[in-house]
């Protein structure tokens, strides 16, 4: 008589497909079989499945038996008498090594500190786009007469790009655009309109801003 057993899902698939009544039948026989071992009286379907379940059950519950007597007993192994031990000497030729320092991992850091000065370096060669206070300050110091807060608006409007390419140097697009404030000064004048009192220049901003980004790109 056992507490339990393995119900294998093999046995499941098998019995899948019966009607409930023979489902049945042949579950009462698989159980009575493997907890009291107890065989099906009738033929029929249920006993037709205990034979093909049968040796699985019977295999389980041999395996069952034989863990509750511990198993196998463990052989002791018993040492050889002809085992000598054998002490390892020390090699008469063996030399101190000074230790030396190591080229390669000084040669590699030489390298690393050389890559992370390029890339310092790179980084600072980045543009940076200036502030409006920067602009100024600047154009004080060249004694530039242009509008800070205008370019700056400006070129942020355009990701500080000089035509296609990024801005590279700020200053030398603020020199452009000095060079440009004094284009239009020296613009020659045009006849006023009725429309407005201001006078009418002979070019137009597209030209002005054409000049000035030409002569930036050049300069970057």
């Amino acid at each position: 008589m056992r507490d339990s057993f393995v119900f294998y899902r093999s046995f499941a698939d098998a019995i899948a497909g019966l009607p409930p009544e023979e489902y049945k039948k042949v579950m009462q026989a698989i159980i009575g079989y493997a907890l009291d071992g107890t065989e099906p009286a009738t033929g029929g379907i249920e006993y037709t499945v205990f034979c093909l379940v049968k040796p699985q059950i019977d295999a389980n519950n041999k395996r069952y038996e034989n863990g509750k007597k511990g198993g196998r007993p463990i052989t002791k192994q018993e040492p050889s008498n002809n085992q000598d031990v054998t002490k390892k000497k020390p090699s008469n030729n063996q030399d101190v090594t000074n230790p030396q320092p190591n080229v390669y991992v000084n040669v590699n850091d030489n390298d690393i500190k050389k890559k992370d000065t390029n890339v310092s370096k790179e980084k600072a060669s980045r543009f940076k786009p200036p502030t409006v206070t920067e602009v100024e300050n600047y154009c004080r110091e060249k004694e530039y007469r242009i509008d800070c807060e205008r370019f700056v608006d400006f070129y942020q409007s355009k990701d500080w790009m000089v035509g296609k390419n990024k801005m590279k140097d700020w200053r030398a697009a603020v020199r452009n655009w000095a060079r440009g404030n004094q284009l239009e000064l020296t613009a020659k004048p045009a006849q006023g309109t009725k429309f407005n009192n201001f006078t009418g220049r002979d070019y137009n901003m597209d030209a002005l801003e054409l000049a000035m980004l030409g002569g930036a790109a050049h300069e970057n």
